[in-house]
């Protein structure tokens, strides 16, 4: 990489972090250092464009975001943002005129979805605007979305009716009928038309939304740290609260690509103005997400604005869209808890059990439903494990397993307890957790305990909830890891048998069972007892411990297909995605292995598309593109092969594998200027890092491998006149100007001749009189 661009990356990278934090004038400043080296860059423009237009800069946001345009016609985002800043303009004429000329753009390309948002945007300007309502109801209609096409058809005729169009506008309630036979508001929209009755003003289209500005929503979720709710008053908060706001931080995320610096190793500058209008970056726009990504903005923005009802519904269309995150399902849970709609909100929040930053909240919230249907059991379930996870904030990393265990085996003595034992358990855990002091009254409580126990062994907070009730199985647990230390391995196993009969639960005696059966060779027995201890903890939604188990099932056997499936999607359910990503790419390489190459292909595309949905390396993603290329070049899929190459290459331009293999799988399918592109663009990077001779024996090479290519011919050639070596130059020249006479390229041919005839070949005389019959025209 050359420092020139050096410098532009590093400025792009700067001037979105900047952004991210809110700080435009550096932004802005940034963005124009990076054009001041690449004047016309798409991604620097449009990025400079959204900055001015965030610190409300129109008339020069507009001057930028035209020129963008001006250099990139094809693309409707300039054109979109041009109509965003006219709108805030108040010019909603010109407004909507540029929305329009964005349709068209979405059209021609067939994005339907990116065409309905401009028609929205279109109708939420002037909702009596006859073409694009119409537009909308017949786009609708064939999609299918029959409510939202009879909401538009009655705004036609509404639209109609007010033009002295009668006759029309009947016609577009009996339409509304006819997808919706039976509907309510048409029949009666129909009714009063044949009355003469006025029919209300067209309403805006439904989930209709200003657009989504970047400051708006960092406001709304911005939220402290866990360590800061205890220092500050204003930030203190339910821990069912102080998850949601995580939830919302992190799905904001999703839109605005937190470029804090973590994690992103160098990573090519994104533009930012991607980032804002709900779209993504190339990689993860190539996996089909726009949509999703869409929805998940109209919802934020509409739960920043208290419409909670619509933004439900959008939250949900951006699930069946693809958005399977923690996050929208427990912020999804938490508003239809908050609105009663109990059985859908513990859908939802089921699945953001195990989640770290979400999981307290989630059983808290569980808990708090099960209590209110009257399930104690299940209540002092979810109660239990939501102190345990805040209890695992109260004390040192290294003493989390530990503590783990000391909760498995409280939970396992409360599962058969009376009901004046859970009602206990429930309401003095809910006590605990609930409201603004959890977090002061969870660290007075450890350090009361703490005090009572002077360094002597841990114990869990429940203790002091007296929730406890747990000495004899831990003595007996105890006694079992002092007999395996020992190797007394069969009376360790019938000491825990003997616990089994006690607390049959509790998951730590069924795992002291395996070690001890992997000890005495049983490997069959323990590798079926680390199974059910798994599922156990599944079926528990202790989703941590579940993962733990199946990393120790793998360990044992690697080549537990199955064991390594339910670890990658309980990985991925803790956002644990890099951990997931390696599990995947071993999965692939196992299937390789036993030659199932295509659920190995498939296998790496999972991979490849979970990294979409989180920051991780681009080196990774790189070693999953480049091994889903090679299986594609082993089955002869030569365009998927160079569809992934492509994609390394805009993610690490100096890949010199990836490159040869992108000249290599052009010129194999005969798209001879793409070739000569890459070609030119890999002879640079040779060049420049001092490897000119290499670029030369590629050139020879390739030569070879594809006699008659002009591209070849002429670049050899300059790279034997580059190095003195003028007589190879002139036969390379020869050579490309036979070529050129064949193919009929006559002026071309001259070009290539005149060229010759400047190195002074031995035979100059022949040239001459060959260059002037060439022009001549003999």
């Amino acid at each position: 990489m050359t420092e020139r661009q050096e410098v532009f990356e590093e400025s792009m990278r700067l001037g979105h972090s900047a952004a991210w934090d809110l700080q435009w004038d550096r932004a802005i400043e940034y963005y124009r250092k990076a054009l001041s080296l690449k004047p016309d860059h798409p991604g620097a423009l449009t990025s400079l464009g959204l900055a001015l237009l965030e610190s409300e800069q129109y008339e020069e946001a507009l001057k930028v975001y035209r020129h963008a345009g001006k250099l990139s016609p094809e693309d409707a985002i300039p054109v979109e943002k041009v109509a965003e800043i006219l709108e805030a303009m108040n010019d909603h004429k010109a407004a909507v005129s540029q929305r329009k000329a964005a349709v068209e753009l979405h059209l021609k390309r067939r994005d339907v979805d990116k065409a309905i948002d401009n028609w929205t945007h279109i109708a939420r300007l002037a909702p009596s605007d006859l073409e694009t309502r119409s537009r909308l109801a017949m786009t609708f209609e064939r999609l299918g979305r029959h409510r939202e096409s009879v909401y538009e058809y009655l705004a036609v005729a509404s639209i109609l009716q007010r033009l002295k169009k009668v006759d029309r506008a009947i016609e577009a309630a009996q339409r509304a009928l006819r997808v919706i036979p039976g509907e309510k508001e048409s029949a009666r929209t129909l009714r009063m038309l044949h009355q003469g009755k006025e029919l209300p003003p067209p309403p805006e289209p439904r989930g209709a939304t200003a657009p989504l500005r970047m400051e708006a929503v960092k406001d709304f979720v911005r939220a402290d740290s866990i360590d800061d709710l205890a220092v500050e008053d204003s930030a203190k908060a339910d821990p069912e609260s102080v998850a949601q706001t995580r939830a919302l931080t992190i799905l904001a995320g999703l839109l605005f690509e937190d470029d804090d610096g973590e994690g992103q190793d160098n990573d090519h500058p994104v533009d930012i103005g991607d980032l804002t209008t709900g779209r993504i970056s190339k990689e993860r726009e190539s996996i089909g997400h726009p949509q999703m990504l869409r929805y998940l903005g109209q919802a934020i923005d509409l739960q920043t604005r208290g419409n909670k009802r619509q933004a439900i519904a959008e939250f949900e269309r951006a699930i069946q869209a693809g958005l399977d995150h923690p996050a929208v399902h427990y912020n999804l849970g938490v508003i239809l808890k908050n609105m009663d709609e109990n059985e859908e909100a513990i859908k939802h929040l089921d699945q953001a059990l195990g989640h770290p930053e979400l999981d307290l909240g989630a059983n808290l919230a569980l808990g708090r439903l099960a209590r209110m249907r009257g399930d104690l059991p299940e209540a002092a379930r979810f109660l239990l494990q939501a102190l345990r996870r805040a209890d695992s904030l109260s004390v040192d990393e290294s003493q989390s397993g530990h503590l783990n265990e000391l909760y498995d085996s409280i939970l396992a003595t409360q599962s058969d307890g009376d009901e004046t034992t859970l009602s206990q358990i429930v309401e003095s855990t809910l006590s605990f957790l609930s409201g603004p002091e959890w977090l002061q009254r969870l660290r007075q409580a450890r350090k009361q305990l703490e005090g009572q126990t002077k360094g002597a062994s841990l114990v869990p907070i429940a203790e002091l909830l007296e929730v406890g009730g747990t000495e004899r199985v831990l003595q007996s647990l105890a006694r079992i890891d002092d007999l395996i230390a020992n190797k007394h391995l069969s009376v360790a196993l019938e000491e825990a048998m003997l616990a089994l009969d006690l607390v049959p639960d509790y998951l730590a005696l069924h795992l002291r069972m395996a070690e001890v059966m992997f000890l005495q060779g049983h490997s069959s027995g323990g590798m079926n007892k680390l199974r059910i201890v798994a599922k156990t903890h599944r079926v528990r939604g202790q989703i941590a411990q579940a993962a733990n188990i199946y990393a120790r099932i793998i360990r044992h056997s690697p080549i537990d297909i199955v064991a390594r499936k339910q670890l990658i999607e309980l990985l991925a359910q803790q956002d644990r995605v890099d951990q997931a990503v390696e599990q995947y790419i071993d999965l692939a390489e196992l299937y390789r292995q036993m030659a199932e190459i295509e659920t190995a292909r498939k296998t790496l595309n999972d991979a490849y598309q979970l990294c979409q949905r989180s920051n991780v390396s681009r080196e990774v993603v790189i070693r999953i593109l480049d091994r889903m290329g090679d299986i594609d070049l082993s089955r002869l899929d030569w365009r998927e092969a160079l569809h992934n190459f492509e994609r390394i290459c805009e993610l690490d331009p100096s890949n010199e594998k990836s490159r040869s293999n992108l000249i290599d799988l052009n010129f194999r399918l005969g798209q001879e200027t793409e070739a000569a592109n890459a070609l030119d663009t890999h002879l640079e990077n040779l060049v420049n890092a001092g490897q000119a001779q290499e670029a030369l024996t590629m050139l020879e090479d390739l030569a070879r491998e594809y006699p008659g290519k002009q591209a070849l011919h002429s670049r050899l050639a300059e790279a034997y006149r580059a190095a003195g070596r003028i007589a190879d130059s002139i036969a390379q020249y020869d050579a490309l100007g036979e070529i050129q006479l064949d193919a009929g390229q006559r002026q071309e041919a001259i070009q290539t001749i005149e060229t010759i005839i400047k190195l002074d070949p031995p035979n100059i005389e022949g040239y001459h009189e060959l260059l002037h019959n060439l022009r001549d025209g003999k």
